[in-house]
């Protein structure tokens, strides 16, 4: 049990990182292995997600859980990377511990040791912020960019759905078995494609996937995952309380209350003078109900879709005039329609129905019961000329576990989609390299008291200079070219190009395999050699080598013997003197997840070592209100 107020620095810090390292470096990378966790209950978990890895843990210690939250916030953004966002923690946080040891950072404001530390950690915290907004942007945008490719082709700018394949290979390398991963990846890609219409934002596509997953998906247990499929349309998670084959298109409804009404509502008396005026009265609705369902018929209405169960009048008439009914549905199920066809609600108040001259309904070309495993579904197909082509996704498991691990792995491939599509940097202050003269200046931020270094002009022969560095990175049997803001790969005949523009990056990608932390780490490194302010380079120089943390564990877990530096070397001299490198073996990674994964490591770093004590308490304080922190408390 720990014993509160706890002094926190940074090597105490470094030590309840590198004891989450140890766990998630043994399942690291696309031969990394899986780990086991055995529950209070007996329960066994098996699994290489790194989400489930770290929130599977039973953490005591108030940085680990720290790192944990700061992760998986990460991966609820990109949807993966919390194994490498634990690997670039350590390594920075190494670096910057070796950096005070030999006193590369200038120390002042205090009388000791301890003092002098927390002095230099929390200017580091300033500087972490700083390195981000005007160093780390700038290199993505200005160096890195000619070295990303696109998923667009060149002649249509469609997808190509070659590349997508690609980046999906590479994404479920880390989170999938080796044996189900390429059917997996295939299964989405197929998805991902079926579900996009031609006069539609593909952001706008993955994002409604994103949220209405749980109504897009359905789990069948006891099946190969081999038997995995996709289906057209929705799948409504109920079974026909009514079931009137129909064949063409269809015209539904929704419905939100009960069609028949009762004599009296809730909290109401009724008063009954006679059995003739009950009976009377229960006459009078039941023919009202009649006549709304033989309204709904004229209607052309074949289709009835409701949140709430129906009584047994109303599946009586709306199998007489030939009208199906699903009831009991789920208000997510419900919404997803209204996304998808932009109907609304009907209100079952007779004068409002029968009065009107057009329902608010739409059309559905196909409304049939499906089998899925050992239960009866609901399959509903849309028209083509709709904003979203739905369909479904059936996930088939043997058993409860591994379908769950499926679900979450595929979700979270969704999200990474979509941070695919968003551009690399998004507010990064643009360079001016025409002119030859000047590397660094310096300016006093008035909201914060630190030195910022603003990136204005390189030098033409500098060592940072991209035009001066080319590199062809070969992916494929054909080339692709890096080196330019403009230009392409072939893949079997699909020409895919490179735009690469500093406002509007979406859909870069890159070879995987260390590539993005290898081309950082050189970038950084030329920086640091070159930049006046002495701090400021240190950062570049510490973030840059601890970016080889994650290529070198990579390499570590191959099973065949590859030295990741004699690996690291050839990557270097190939960049400097413009080789070609074979990357066809290393799949391709969304560039703005990578850039994200750093921005996310130094969040979180400039918030660790800025700590100086951990002050424990039972409680929240009573007096605490609603608008306060609890990061506060």
């Amino acid at each position: 049990m720990k014993k509160y107020p706890l002094s926190l620095d940074l090597n105490k810090v470094l030590q309840v990182a590198e004891s989450l390292e140890n766990i998630v470096c043994r399942c690291f990378g696309p031969e990394g292995g899986h780990v086991l966790f055995i529950k209070s209950t007996g329960d066994l978990l098996i699994t290489r997600d790194g989400r489930k890895i770290l929130e599977s843990l039973l953490l005591d210690h108030p940085v680990a859980r720290i790192v944990v939250h700061s992760a998986c916030n990460h991966a609820s953004v990109t949807g993966d990377g919390v194994k490498s966002f634990v690997l670039l923690l350590c390594g920075v946080l190494r670096e910057l511990q070796a950096a005070i040891n030999k006193k590369d950072l200038i120390l002042s404001g205090g009388t000791t040791r301890n003092q002098n530390q927390g002095h230099v950690l929390k200017r580091l915290s300033n500087l972490m912020m700083t390195f981000q907004t005007e160093i780390l942007e700038n290199i993505i945008v200005k160096q890195l960019s000619p070295h990303f490719e696109t998923v667009f082709l060149k002649e249509t700018n469609t997808l190509s759905s070659r590349t997508i394949q690609s980046v999906l290979d590479t994404y479920f390398s880390g989170r999938i078995g080796y044996n189900n991963r390429a059917f997996i990846s295939r299964l989405v890609a197929d998805y991902f494609h079926r579900c996009l219409p031609h006069n539609k934002s593909i952001a706008d596509v993955v994002h409604t996937v994103i949220t209405c997953f749980s109504e897009l998906h359905t789990e069948v247990l006891g099946e190969p995952i081999e038997n995995s499929k996709i289906i057209s349309g929705i799948v409504l998670h109920r079974q026909f309380a009514v079931y009137c084959p129909s064949g063409g298109k269809i015209r539904a409804v929704i419905i939100t209350e009960q069609f028949h009404q009762y004599l009296s509502a809730s909290d109401v008396t009724f008063a009954v003078c006679s059995d003739a005026q009950l009976h009377l009265s229960q006459i009078f609705l039941r023919q009202r109900t009649e006549k709304l369902m033989k309204h709904l018929q004229n209607m052309e209405v074949r289709l009835i879709l409701s949140t709430v169960k129906q009584p047994e009048i109303v599946l009586f008439y709306a199998k007489q005039n030939g009208i199906s009914v699903v009831d009991c549905l789920p208000a997510e199920e419900i919404e997803l329609v209204r996304i998808i066809t932009g109907a609304s609600s009907l209100s079952t108040a007779y004068g409002d129905i029968v009065s009107r001259q057009h329902l608010d309904t739409f059309l559905i070309t196909c409304c049939q019961p499906v089998l899925l495993g050992s239960r009866k579904y609901v399959q509903l197909t849309f028209s083509r000329s709709l904003t979203l082509l739905p369909h479904s996704l059936v996930i088939c498991g043997p058993v409860k576990g591994l379908t769950e691990q499926l679900v979450s792995a595929i979700h979270s491939a969704f999200k990474m989609l979509q941070q695919l599509f968003q551009p690399v940097v998004t507010n990064c202050v643009g360079l001016d390299t025409a002119k030859n003269q000047g590397c660094c200046k310096t300016r006093k931020r008035e909201s914060v008291q630190e030195q910022n270094v603003t990136c204005s002009k390189y030098q033409k022969d500098s060592v940072c200079e991209c035009n001066s560095h080319g590199i062809s990175l070969n992916h494929s049997p054909e080339s692709i070219k890096c080196g330019g803001h403009i230009g392409s790969r072939i893949i079997n005949g699909d020409i895919v190009l490179q735009m690469n523009s500093p406002i509007d990056n979406t859909g870069s990608v890159l070879p995987g395999g260390g590539t993005f932390e290898m081309l950082l780490n050189f970038y950084l490194q030329s920086f640091a050699k070159q930049c006046q302010d002495a701090e400021l380079a240190l950062v570049c120089s510490v973030v840059g080598n601890a970016l080889l943390n994650i290529p070198q564990n990579i390499y570590k877990a191959k099973k065949r013997n590859t030295c990741f530096l004699f690996k690291y070397a050839q990557f270097i001299s190939a960049l400097k003197n413009n080789e070609a490198i074979e990357t066809s073996q290393l799949g391709l990674e969304s560039a703005s997840c990578k850039y994200q994964l750093v921005a996310s490591v130094l969040h979180c770093i400039s918030k660790l070592v800025a700590i100086d004590y951990i002050v424990g308490v039972k409680c929240i304080p009573p007096n605490t209100t609603n608008d306060e922190s609890t990061d506060d408390v």
